[in-house]
């Protein structure tokens, strides 16, 4: 058996990042094994046998057990490796609300992310969609109203949620600008979450780029073939 868990990653994706960064903020030493989909590695036989649908992250633990899903995962770890239980609560009521956080992260913001690659990757779209940034705005109001509440997206204390959330966020920031004056909630978490995050520019910053780069001159190229 492997003496530490290991990672398939990419850092172009923001749930491979959440992940790396509650392994970081707990102090759990992964073996990082990175996944380049410009070669298909993603489709070989041997990721296919960790995850038939081939998306990253998956985490393989030092018993073998392959776990996949960026929010499971990252609960996983916080319930197993972790020295307390701050950042995935035992309490039901806390964890709740940690768990809804984490749908809206999965079905509300991650969403965007998802409708703007179609369009603007694979769709041939060379500007952003009305539709786009319409999803994006709602999913900006919701976040803003979640940190009306507290300093985090639950409460006053920093959760798994915050970590999700936040990873996802900043790409999209990247490219539909969070305004200050409409959603002050917003930045001023992202200012604490930039304080609190290890190695924020090398993984968070760096990965949110490369997706926005690579958004963006797929929609330079659909301009120039028009």
């Amino acid at each position: 058996m492997p003496e530490k868990p290991s990672l398939y990653y990419a850092l172009f994706s923001p749930p491979a990042r959440a992940c790396i960064l509650t392994a970081k903020l707990i102090g759990l030493d992964i073996d990082l094994i990175a996944v380049d989909f410009s070669k298909k590695e993603h489709l070989s036989p041997e990721f296919l046998k960790l995850n038939p649908q081939h998306q990253i992250p998956v985490f393989v633990d030092t018993d073998g057990e392959v776990y996949v899903d960026s929010h499971a995962i990252i609960c996983f770890m916080v319930a197993k490796y972790a020295k307390d239980d701050q950042l995935y609560s035992k309490d039901l009521k806390r964890r709740a609300h940690i768990d809804h956080r984490m749908h809206y992260e999965n079905g509300v913001l991650f969403q965007v992310i998802k409708d703007i690659v179609a369009r603007n990757i694979y769709g041939g779209e060379a500007e952003f969609n009305a539709r786009s940034l319409e999803l994006c705005h709602n999913a900006y109001a919701s976040l803003e109203q979640f940190l009306n509440q507290g300093s985090f997206v639950v409460g006053n204390e920093l959760s798994v949620a915050d970590i999700s959330i936040h990873t996802t966020l900043i790409t999209l920031e990247l490219l539909v600008p969070i305004d200050q004056e409409r959603y002050p909630e917003i930045n001023g978490w992202l200012q604490r979450m930039q304080k609190l995050l290890p190695d924020y520019e090398d993984i968070n910053l760096k990965g949110a780029k490369a997706l926005q780069q690579r958004i963006l001159s797929c929609m330079a190229e659909h301009k120039a073939n028009k």
